[in-house]
């Protein structure tokens, strides 16, 4: 079932609840207001006005006693003084305290005779319900004495007629407006479904072809516009993704070229050890290890690079002081050169531990690096802002952009050990946590390169 048709069925069952609801609810307030009237009129022909006291009912049927039993039969004729309260429109017959009929005043009609109704009666005229000829009748029963009473009722025929014609026009009213409603549903629904049909042609366009450039079409602040706004800027997420990931292969491959050949080379002439003296093998040994130390540490650097770094861990409440602690006591450990923490202001931020950690490690590596051996190393901390202070070379201030790019290196380092992925995980991290890199000048002589990232409250 499409979306559409679902819509306008929805659409259309709500109306016809509706349609229901209304149209009994209108049923039966016209049936008991009719019903009512009816009541009222009844109660009006047999109530008592003021002719002493005890249950009574108003002339002339209390000149019943006055009457013959074979005068009853004519009870109903036009000149008899019942016919003026009976009328054409209503029955009328007299019972007895037993429910014996004691004359039929006016046609005859069944309704209910019980003790209790004519005990209920003796102070009250009492309405109740009944039948004549297989139709519903309204019926008052009335004390004329006390073992005496009297019947009048009126049939409900114009009642279930004018009843059954609003029924019938409710009918067809309801049933032309759900077809409305459905009609309407279906144009709503083919308006609504319209861009979420563009998007589903762009999705199976992207998964039959893969072509990530195919713009989806979708304006407006609701949430068809939003979620087509939200497609288009995941396309080009996937996008920017996969061009960064062919840039990485290219320059990875590229990087990996000159290692790679050198030790096919070392290992070539070390086939020939025959050739070679005692002090050559040793130092072509010295220098695999050092070739494959480096291609060691450049897939390490590879790797964590593809990593995406917010599927490694959860967002954690931290310190940059908790995370650059134990950083910093292992590259003092391992460095034995001077690294300090000058903590200036502590703040909250929410981060991933081991992520960050590897920023500052790589932030602590790149300052060793390049400092003169035993210079001291400043972790400069300030609120959500890292900087890592050394006292080498310093960067060129054309190259304080460009130094977190894959691969770069500066011109003046270009001859020391490394593979120039150290800056770019470090951006690639601090990105990840919604913060910015920089590079810079520092008072203490060399660079200062940090980062800076959002804290909270």
């Amino acid at each position: 079932m499409s979306l559409r048709l679902r819509i306008a069925l929805v659409v259309a069952s709500v109306v016809a609840v509706v349609v229901v609801a209304v149209g009994f609810s209108l049923l039966r307030s016209t049936e008991a207001a009719l019903i009512d009237e009816i009541d009222g009129d009844l109660l009006q022909r047999v109530t008592a006005r003021g002719r002493g006291d005890g249950p009574q009912v108003r002339l002339p049927f209390d000149r019943f006693g006055e009457l013959e039993r074979g005068e009853l039969s004519r009870a109903g004729n036009r000149g008899d003084p019942f016919g003026a309260v009976v009328g054409f429109d209503a029955l009328a017959r007299v019972i007895d305290s037993d429910g014996n009929v004691l004359g039929v005043l006016a046609g005859g009609f069944d309704a209910s005779t019980d003790a209790d109704l004519l005990d209920e009666a003796r102070s009250a005229p009492v309405l109740h319900d009944g039948s004549a000829d297989g139709g519903r009748i309204r019926v008052v029963t009335a004390a004329l004495g006390r073992d005496v009473f009297v019947q009048l009722a009126r049939p409900l025929d114009e009642v279930d007629a004018v009843l059954s014609t609003l029924r019938w026009r409710t009918g067809l009213i309801g049933g032309l407006a759900i077809a409305a409603a459905a009609v309407t549903g279906w144009f709503i629904a083919s308006a609504t479904a319209r861009p979420i049909r563009r998007l589903t042609v762009a999705a199976e366009y992207v998964a039959e072809t893969g072509d990530l450039s195919r713009p989806v079409e979708g304006s407006g602040n609701d949430e068809v516009g939003r979620l087509a706004r939200s497609f288009t800027t995941m396309l080009d997420a996937l996008a920017a993704s996969r061009r960064q990931q062919h840039q990485l292969v290219m320059d990875a491959s590229h990087e990996l070229r000159t290692p790679l050949t050198s030790l096919r080379t070392n290992v070539d002439v070390l086939g020939r050890g025959h050739d070679l003296t005692d002090a050559e093998r040793a130092a072509l040994v010295d220098d695999l290890d050092v070739e494959l130390s480096e291609l060691s540490d450049l897939v390490t650097e590879l790797v964590d690079l593809a990593t995406d770094v917010r599927a490694d861990e959860d967002l954690a409440p931290l310190t940059l002081a908790e995370v650059a602690g134990p950083v910093v006591e292992r590259a003092r450990r391992r460095s034995e050169r001077s690294i300090e923490i000058d903590e200036r202001r502590s703040m909250v931020l929410e981060g991933r531990p081991e992520a960050l950690a590897r920023a500052v490690k790589n932030l602590v590596d790149n300052a060793a690096k390049f400092s003169p051996a035993g210079s001291p190393i400043r972790v400069e901390i300030d609120g959500g802002v890292l900087t890592v202070h050394d006292q080498g070379p310093g960067i060129p201030v054309s190259e304080w952009s460009s130094v977190f790019e894959r691969f770069h290196r500066v011109e003046s380092s270009r001859t020391l050990p490394g593979s120039g992925l150290g800056l770019a995980i470090v951006r690639q991290v601090v990105e990840a946590h919604d913060g910015t890199v920089f590079a810079a000048a520092s008072p203490d002589g060399g660079a200062a390169v940090g980062f800076r990232l959002p804290t909270v409250d």
